[in-house]
């Protein structure tokens, strides 16, 4: 995306983030601004209406207050954890959330191949320079990666809801290193550890249209990667010694560059019922050296009432991603992570989902993802078993 159109982005969500804004402090002063006799005559009738209220017309009012609660809070119409963007509240309402979320990968395939360590260690080396082995040399074996989330949404307006959140990452993976010729015998083992603050980012959700309990909303937000792209690490070389070098990028933190997210997100609500889809693109708009690929995630799902405090969802996704845009020279390593052409593919997943209302409407999640087809660019890592818990507090 060229430089004008960033600029016309970044314009569009300004104004779009001030207009709300200020609809949303001019209802304020309105309020304030209220002749201080029609306020004081406002109040004595608001009290004596609440004196002179029948007993019976006052358990209709609850009444009324606690069905327009349930609504807000029918556990059936949540949408699984594994959606962001999917939900707007009303004006004034404030919501935390924090996601707590576990990806393992384990084993090697290229396309939709599996790869065994023999397999990769026959691969070419890109980068043959500095006396580097003219082949693959050292092998990912397993890796796991831990992503804390902690957002927050508000209502601007009844049809408008800003959203903001910040990750938090930790990437821990195992690696066997071989020997670069003649009977490739392996000489060891070794892990490679990066933490830290990855990406911040905030949306404006916008509900489009809400009618006889089908929804529609679009996302639109801008995603900043803030974790450092230049970590070192200890690595154990094809020549049986130990080196520090820079890490390959899935080992870094972030890519320290700027995304564009949009999404668009539809449900319909019956009363133990919900069905969802999601299309969401992420795409980068202004990059460093290098960044990770542009992607798009379409989610379908369906969520079913277990009792009037808990739900389960099943959900289907499908994420592609296109590889490592640029490259820094100083990554250079005779393993596949160190070429940007080896990241991003296609992955399809099904999801299992469990929403549990709580006390004064907070609410606890969890869901299982696993992948039932992958085809990866070039030799990769291959996704497993993803785990997430959530807790979101409503005020």
């Amino acid at each position: 995306m060229n430089k004008s159109i960033s600029n016309q982005v970044f314009l569009f969500l300004f104004v779009t983030l001030f207009f709300s804004v200020s609809i949303h402090s001019n209802d304020t002063q309105h309020q304030h601004e209220m002749p201080m006799a029609e306020m004081d005559h406002h109040d004595m009738e608001e009290s004596n209406m609440d004196h002179e209220m029948p007993m019976g017309e006052m358990d209709h009012h609850d009444m009324e207050e606690s069905n327009m609660n349930h609504e807000m809070h029918n556990v059936a119409h949540l949408p699984p954890i594994g959606i962001m963007g999917g939900q707007t509240h009303m004006k004034g309402h404030f919501m935390m959330s924090i996601k707590q979320m576990r990806m393992d990968m384990e084993g090697n395939s290229n396309d939709d191949l599996s790869l065994s360590d023999s397999d990769i260690i026959n691969l070419p080396n890109p980068y043959t320079m500095m006396n580097m082995p003219s082949k693959l040399s050292v092998v990912p074996q397993k890796m796991e990666m831990n992503m804390t989330m902690i957002g927050g949404m508000y209502g601007v307006s009844d049809w408008q809801t800003l959203m903001f959140m910040g990750m938090y990452l930790e990437k821990d993976m195992d690696l066997l290193t071989y020997s670069p010729m003649m009977s490739r015998n392996l000489l060891g083992e070794f892990s490679s550890k990066a933490q830290g603050l990855s990406s911040v980012s905030i949306s404006s959700i916008l509900k489009i249209k809400e009618n006889d309990g089908f929804k529609m909303n679009a996302q639109i937000g801008i995603e900043k990667s803030v974790g450092d792209n230049n970590d070192y690490g200890e690595v154990l070389t094809p020549m049986n010694m130990k080196k520090e070098i820079m890490l390959p990028y899935s080992m870094q933190i972030g890519d320290q560059s700027t995304s564009l997210l949009l999404a668009l997100t539809l449900l319909k609500n019956n009363e133990d019922w919900s069905y969802g889809n999601q299309l969401k693109i992420k795409n980068n708009i202004n990059k460093k050296d290098w960044s990770y690929g542009d992607s798009l995630t379409i989610n379908g799902w369906v969520s079913k009432a277990l009792s009037e405090s808990s739900s389960v969802s099943l959900r289907l996704s499908y994420f592609d991603q296109d590889p490592i845009k640029g490259r820094d020279t100083r990554i250079m390593a005779p393993v596949q992570t160190a070429n940007p052409e080896n990241y991003g593919g296609t992955i399809f997943e099904a999801s299992l989902g469990f929403n549990k209302l709580i006390k004064q409407g907070n609410i606890l999640g969890f869901e299982i993802t696993i992948p039932f087809k992958q085809k990866l660019n070039g030799p990769q890592m291959e996704r497993d078993v993803t785990m997430s818990l959530s807790f979101k507090k409503s005020f």
